[in-house]
């Protein structure tokens, strides 16, 4: 019992870590650092100033800080890149309600992939050669195919998109 209240301490300090980060103008993946790291520090500390504390415990706080951390991450990440929630948000700026055409406006296939497109390629993860996009990030080549192996596992195939 005693590893989930030190993980819930973690996310406690990994949480104002977040809010620290961003007040201070880090970006989005340097307050996620900040975040990950000073919840994971404040509850190694308090494992290692607790006394008695075996192996088990340290293993339940680590695994249930490391698990707490991550869902926060996809929470956090839902709601700032989520289309769904942008266009609520947009509805509910404009006084509750918006026409189709005024939100088609903010919201087309063109301008958004083109925005997305922009933003790796300004971000160094995606170049442009002969007409054709190139994943240059380590990182991202990582998380790509660890996707396309999970597609594959879970549903028989890399893309839900067609053949």
């Amino acid at each position: 019992m005693i590893g989930l209240f030190v993980a819930g301490f973690g996310m406690v300090l990994a949480l104002a870590g977040d809010v620290a980060a961003s007040r201070l103008g880090a970006g989005r993946v340097a307050s996620y650092r900040a975040s990950l790291f000073a919840g994971l520090c404040a509850t190694a500390l308090l494992l290692w100033m607790l006394p008695g504390i075996e192996w088990p415990t340290v293993a339940i706080a680590l695994l249930t800080y490391a698990t707490w951390w991550f869902i926060f991450l996809n929470l956090v990440q839902s709601l700032e890149s989520s289309l769904r929630v942008k266009i609520l948000g947009a509805i509910q700026a404009a006084g509750g309600h918006v026409s189709r055409p005024a939100l088609a406006t903010l919201y087309n296939d063109r301008k958004l992939l083109g925005l997305r497109l922009d933003r790796l390629r300004h971000g160094g993860a995606v170049v442009e050669r002969g007409g054709r996009l190139h994943v240059v990030s380590p990182g991202l080549k990582t998380i790509a195919g660890l996707f396309r192996f999970l597609k594959m596992l879970l549903i028989g195939k890399t893309s839900e998109f067609g053949a």
